[in-house]
């Protein structure tokens, strides 16, 4: 054990010496600290180095923000921000004699690449797309009490070789048929392809029973050599084993994060993050590739949007645009869009379509329709609204909480009153007897919202895993 440990610590130190912070341009002024055996580089310095502006908010984290770009660190946590996405570092943030301080292994693997994305090496033009649809045959994956996973991974997998096809690209998908292919042998379509190929795996998510409380959109990329997966707090043998996929990680972790953006941007569910993992297809990969989670079959309400046909085709079209911008990176056409730039594509087409769009800071959105009397409440993480707004059964009515439908509130004004006092009528709010769990579920165009004792609306733009609470 001691003599594995020494190699181990070896390894820690070469890929610290080794990371593109060493590259980097005025890499020689960086001052790296050595935090609990690792390096560390301040993130003042970060800031600085990507001409940012750094808010810290006390000594419980740290915000940097320029024109077009943001980050944010929290103290003692591996979950940060890049362009309003989570992305899972491999090593907490700190805060240190007054200053906070990010790793040296995810500045090289994670920030930079997010960064400056036009300066990881080896990038070539992509002109061959591997999907690889999960499980098959008897490996039916998780299901739920419609369907399998298996099958809306291949019906997923297939909508999006549609979109992608359309766009000039080959497409390869691993199975087009019910069956079962060994877990090594789906990279290995794409390594046989060479340069130029991407590989995209697509799953769905389960967690405990069918009424799991999990929820939302995840995507992993190869762990990097020597740190953890994002699902686990603590190094292992393997952590430091050497796999094809460490070839290509910080491009992978750029395709993941574009697919990521894109989800999002395009369609209203929870931001789990863009992780780190050593899934076999990962491993075996030696070409950029990403494995993504289009929702949990153990959800309620995952799993009702996951047999949806609707949300299957735009959940796809979003998967494919994300796909086709880490392409156009690839080709020198520039960095992927960000979330907030596919939120302003969004609105823009809301005005362009006649829609009157209205921000409420802290509440969500007022969207007036162009047909009078019609107006819409949605969400900031909600997606586009359609020509119709077809009514939708609930099967759970949380209490403290209101239902706004897309059509009854005709102001701010009346919308903050049918939130606060229950409405006029049943079309309007009602008040319910059970809380929910979970950010605010959206349904169809309606959106629940949490109104706390002093009648106020709460509406959190996020929360963890449970009932959300009011300050």
């Amino acid at each position: 054990m001691r003599a594995f440990l020494k190699r181990s610590l070896l390894v820690l130190a070469f890929a610290a010496v080794a990371s593109p912070v060493g590259a980097a341009d005025g890499a020689a002024s960086w001052k790296i600290m050595r935090l609990g055996g690792r390096d560390y580089l301040p993130v003042s310095q970060i800031a600085a180095f990507y001409r940012m502006q750094a808010v810290p908010r006390g000594d419980r984290g740290v915000a940097l923000s320029s024109a077009e770009r943001s980050m944010s660190f929290e103290k003692g946590s591996r979950e940060a921000r890049i362009d309003g996405v989570k992305h899972w570092l491999s090593f907490p943030a700190l805060y240190f004699a007054g200053q906070f301080y990010v790793s040296r292994m995810d500045m090289a693997k994670t920030i930079d690449p997010m960064m400056r994305p036009q300066k990881i090496p080896g990038l070539k033009p992509v002109h061959t797309v591997v999907l690889d649809p999960g499980h098959g045959a008897h490996d039916r994956g998780a299901v739920n009490r419609w369907n399998a996973e298996k099958n809306y991974n291949l019906d997923i997998s297939r909508r999006i070789r549609a979109y992608l096809k359309q766009a000039g690209l080959r497409v390869v998908i691993t199975r087009s048929r019910d069956e079962f292919i060994p877990l090594e042998r789906r990279p290995a379509v794409a390594n046989r392809l060479g340069d130029g190929t991407i590989f995209v795996s697509v799953h769905c998510n389960a967690s405990g029973g069918r009424d799991s409380v999990a929820t939302g959109f995840e995507v992993f990329s190869m762990a990097p050599r020597g740190a953890p997966n994002s699902n686990d707090s603590y190094l292992t043998r393997r952590s430091f084993s050497p796999e094809r996929g460490h070839a290509h990680d910080r491009a992978s972790n750029v395709l993941a994060a574009s697919i990521q953006s894109a989800k999002l941007g395009r369609v209203p569910m929870f931001d789990r993050g863009v992780k780190r993992a050593r899934f076999a297809v990962l491993r075996h990969a030696s070409v950029p590739a990403a494995l993504i989670e289009c929702g949990f079959m153990s959800n309620r309400q995952d799993a009702r949007k996951l047999h949806t046909v609707e949300w299957r085709e735009r959940l796809a079209q979003s998967v494919a645009m994300g796909i086709l911008e880490f392409c156009k990176l690839a080709s020198g056409g520039g960095r992927p869009k960000t979330l907030a730039q596919y939120r302003a594509e969004e609105q823009e087409a809301l005005a362009a379509a006649g829609w009157d769009y209205q921000p409420l800071a802290g509440i969500g959105n007022l969207v007036r329709s162009p047909v009078p009397g019609v107006s819409g409440w949605r969400a900031l993480l909600d997606g586009p609204l359609s020509e119709e707004m077809p009514p939708f059964r609930l099967e759970y009515e949380p209490a403290g909480w209101v239902l706004l439908e897309s059509w009854a509130a005709g102001s701010a004004e009346d919308a903050r009153s049918a939130a606060a006092t229950g409405g006029a009528g049943a079309e309007q709010a009602r008040e319910w007897p059970d809380p929910p769990v979970g950010w605010p579920e959206l349904r169809g165009w309606r959106i629940l919202v949490p109104v706390r004792a002093d009648g106020e609306i709460f509406v959190p733009f996020e929360s963890p895993e449970g009932a959300p609470v009011a300050d």
